[in-house]
């Protein structure tokens, strides 16, 4: 199947790499932190706890980053976020703080200060990490590169996604935190955004709007959760139908939430140029752009 997308859908990549910039056909829509992240190649909570790697471990650390690893890590994400936003133009740029999961991140140098886990899909990753009290200054660090980015791009040169918000209580917990840091729901003119990944973010969509200003829909994650489906099998291919009722189900309750309080909902899928059928279904449902990585 060809990649396209009809003519009266706009199509928009989440950046993943700066790498990326200058080379796509398309503007961009959101970025990852995630893949900013990988990009600069430093686990989070070894940036943060440098003291507590192992010695081999922290002297390629300390070396790699002129023996500063906070402040590198903090200004080589913060340029990242400002060339995509230069490139992405007067709009403020949506960017999707790290929602990783565990396995996701165990190339990263330092990885090892990350606990195993039985099930990293659905273990500490989104909120519950941002919340955890003994790894928080990773948390801390990526607000400040966040809010150095905003210092060059204007207060509301960047609204926030959050990923993975399980319930309302890491809900008003994350904008708690968030305040903490100086980036306050409101203030400035700031926008914060739930990134739908779970079922209970569809099926309780009208109050976890209460806690944000708007919506972006991962229809894979939707589908990986509300199947049981994991997509990194390959036996399980098969699985994947974005004809899915249940899935299908979940995006127009996330759609009719939006509407139906006048905030903003965006749809981001890895499948939407292979899908003629998804990308009707959303037309038919008043979606004019899509996101894809």
């Amino acid at each position: 199947m060809t990649n396209s997308v009809q003519s009266d859908i706009q199509l928009k990549k989440v950046v993943c790499s700066t790498v990326q910039l200058g080379k796509e056909n398309y503007p961009v829509g959101m970025l990852s932190l995630d893949g900013l992240v990988q990009e600069v190649g430093m686990h989070p909570y070894a940036i943060a706890y440098p003291e507590q790697l192992p010695g081999s471990t922290q002297q390629q650390l300390l070396a790699q980053t002129e023996n500063s690893p906070a402040e590198f890590w903090v200004e080589a994400i913060a340029q990242k976020i400002i060339r995509t936003a230069e490139q992405y133009g007067e709009e403020p740029l949506l960017v999707c703080l790290s929602g990783a999961d565990s396995h996701q991140r165990k190339g990263l140098l330092g990885a090892e200060m990350e606990e195993l886990e039985i099930n990293p899909l659905i273990g500490l990753r989104g909120v519950s990490r941002f919340a955890e009290q003994s790894r928080r200054k990773a948390f801390e660090l990526e607000c400040e590169a966040v809010k150095r980015a905003q210092s060059k791009l204007g207060s509301t040169g960047i609204e926030l996604v959050l990923p993975f918000v399980r319930t309302f209580s890491e809900a008003a917990t994350v904008c708690d935190l968030l305040a903490e840091q100086g980036l306050a729901r409101g203030v400035g003119g700031l926008k914060i955004h739930l990134c739908a990944q779970l079922p209970a973010n569809a099926l309780l969509a009208e109050t976890f709007l209460q806690y944000f200003d708007g919506v972006v829909v991962d229809i894979d994650q939707l589908a990986q959760f509300a199947l049981g489906l994991d997509e990194s099998h390959p036996k399980l291919d098969y699985l994947y139908d974005d004809r899915n009722e249940a899935i299908l189900l979940l995006v127009r309750q996330l759609l009719l939430a939006t509407h139906a309080v006048n905030k903003p909902c965006s749809i981001v899928s890895r499948h939407i140029t292979t899908s003629a059928h998804l990308q009707s279904w959303l037309k038919d449902h008043g979606v004019s752009s899509v996101m894809t990585p």
